[in-house]
């Protein structure tokens, strides 16, 4: 399957299906390798919350698996597979609204594929977006980013923050949160941002009220550093 074409994984909620979310792990820069198999765990806490919140609202909930595990220059492989699991996700949920959420080299190919007529939000976790990434994609649609303040990798916290900056000036409605005393693979406090990212991902697909929380941090005048709150002030 992996080097042939990427594979779509995940089922509806078991009912009529109101939205979906289309899940987008992390890879490598550059690499024509198998994607490996680990990288999915990036994502397991958001695709746990978004099962167990989302099912009971019609969400369904997609992981992608690419050809390949790495970006491989130019738009990018990731981009082009992101593209094609928007274009079955419209075959099999016509008018449904799709939110995509992507976890590092994910985070990119959510930006760069939001300019999809289903798409109507993206989540990026720990997202790798690097100054030759593009905002205009992201046009009409709102951005949450959640970063650890001590990532340094090459998906630098420092980059996703001046993308946020970028993204503001260009008029994309844009909240980002940073994880104190986090790496890249956000180990630390995993049910408080995978709830914000779940609380997002079902009200930018229209299931739920977006939390009073994320509005004010998305606020033009909002810091684009705003620690991360906790679960249950998500409500406030």
């Amino acid at each position: 399957m992996t080097g042939d074409r990427p594979a779509l994984l995940g089922r509806g909620p078991g009912g009529a299906v109101r939205a979906a979310a289309l899940l987008l792990p992390g890879g490598s820069i550059d690499s024509r390798r198998p994607p490996l198999r680990i990288a999915d765990l990036g994502l397991l806490l958001p695709r746990l919350a978004l099962r167990d919140r989302g099912a009971p609202l019609g969400l369904a909930v997609h992981l992608l698996r690419y050809r390949y595990r790495g970006w491989n220059g130019g738009d990018g492989d990731t981009a082009a597979d992101t593209s094609w699991a928007l274009g079955l996700l419209a075959e099999r949920y016509p008018q449904a609204p799709v939110v995509l959420v992507g976890n590092s080299l994910g985070g990119r190919a959510a930006v760069a594929a939001a300019d999809h007529p289903a798409v109507t939000g993206v989540a990026g976790i720990a997202p790798w977006l690097p100054a030759a990434q593009r905002v205009e994609p992201l046009a009409g649609r709102p951005l949450l980013i959640v970063h650890g303040a001590a990532d340094r990798s090459e998906a630098p916290a420092a980059d996703s923050l001046d993308f946020a900056r970028r993204a503001r000036a260009a008029g994309v409605v844009t909240a980002r949160f940073l994880v104190p005393g986090a790496g890249h693979y956000l180990l630390r406090r995993g049910r408080d941002w995978s709830a914000l990212v779940a609380a997002f991902t079902l009200a930018a697909a229209g299931l739920a009220p977006m939390p009073a929380l994320i509005r004010r941090a998305a606020d033009p005048g909002a810091d684009l550093s705003m620690p991360l709150p906790s679960a249950g002030t998500l409500g406030s």
